[in-house]
C-alpha cells in the first residue's frame, strides 16, 4: 500500500476506533463494513449479500460491537412509524435493546422509557388516562415497552393550539378541561367547560347578550346536555 492510500484509508476510518470487550482494540463505529466486508458477504443465516435493502451494510444498526448475535431482525415495519416523525433521526438500537432477553420482533426489546420517563410532563399529559383494557394508566418501569400498548406508531394526539389556545385563563393542566372518563381527547369530545370546572356558573354580569337572555343560553347550551358547548360560540 502507497502512503497515500495508507493516508486516505486512515481519513476513511476517522473517529471508528473504539475499545470492545477484554479491552480489545477493532474498527467500529459506523463503517464496520470496511473491515468486515467478508463477514457480511459469507453471512447466510440470514443472507445479507443479496438483500442489500434490507441488511444494509451499516452494521452498527443491527449488530452490537461486542458481538454479531443478537441481531434486529429484517426491515422495520411502519406499525410503528420510523419514516417521518419524531422517531425518524433516532438509530435502531437507540430504541432496541439488544441485551434484553425479549426479541426485536413486535418492538418487544424497545426501550421507550428512557426517552420517556416518569417525569411531571409524563404525568400530567396521562392524568386520567385510560388504557386499552380501561384500566387507570400507570407508568410501567419494569417494562421498558410498555408504551406501545397505547401507541402502537409511536405517536400521540397533539394539542391544536392553532385552533384552541393553551394561553392565559386556558393555560392550565389537560386534565382541568379533558374529562377522560368521558372518552378520548380527540377533536375536544371530552372537554368540559361546565361541570365544576371553570365555567360552571354564567351571570348576567357578563353583559353577553346570549348569556343574559334565558332563552337564548338554553337553545345554545343544549339544554344543559352538552358540555363543551361553550365551543360552539368560542371554538
Amino acid at each position: 500500500m502507497t502512503r497515500l492510500a495508507l493516508v486516505i484509508a486512515i481519513m476513511q476510518l476517522t473517529g471508528c476506533f473504539r475499545t470492545h470487550a477484554s479491552d480489545q482494540p477493532e474498527l467500529a463505529g459506523t463503517d464496520c463494513y470496511t473491515c468486515h466486508t467478508s463477514d457480511y458477504a459469507g453471512t447466510t443465516a440470514p443472507v445479507h449479500r443479496d438483500a442489500p435493502q434490507i441488511f444494509s451494510t451499516t452494521c452498527g444498526s443491527c449488530h452490537r460491537t461486542i458481538g454479531w448475535k443478537p441481531a434486529l431482525a429484517g426491515l422495520h415495519k411502519e406499525t410503528f412509524v420510523i419514516a417521518s416523525g419524531p422517531h425518524a433521526p433516532i438509530g435502531c438500537q437507540d430504541c432496541h435493546d439488544l441485551a434484553s432477553p425479549m426479541p426485536s420482533t413486535a418492538g418487544a426489546n424497545t426501550n421507550c422509557i428512557q426517552c420517556h420517563p416518569d417525569d411531571a410532563h409524563q404525568a400530567e399529559t396521562h392524568l386520567g388516562v385510560l388504557t386499552v383494557t380501561s384500566a387507570p394508566y400507570a407508568y410501567q418501569a419494569s417494562v421498558p415497552s410498555f408504551c406501545l400498548s397505547c401507541h402502537p406508531a409511536g405517536t400521540a394526539d397533539a394539542h391544536p393550539d392553532k385552533l384552541f389556545a393553551r394561553t392565559g385563563n386556558h393555560a392550565v393542566p389537560c386534565a382541568d378541561c379533558h374529562d377522560r372518563t368521558a372518552g378520548s381527547d380527540l377533536k375536544g369530545a371530552n372537554v368540559t367547560c361546565v361541570d365544576a370546572k371553570c365555567h360552571h356558573t354564567l351571570s348576567v354580569s357578563d353583559a353577553i347578550k346570549d348569556h343574559r337572555e334565558e332563552s337564548d343560553y338554553a337553545t345554545i347550551r343544549g339544554n344543559g346536555k352538552s358540555r363543551n358547548f361553550c365551543h360552539q360560540c368560542h371554538s
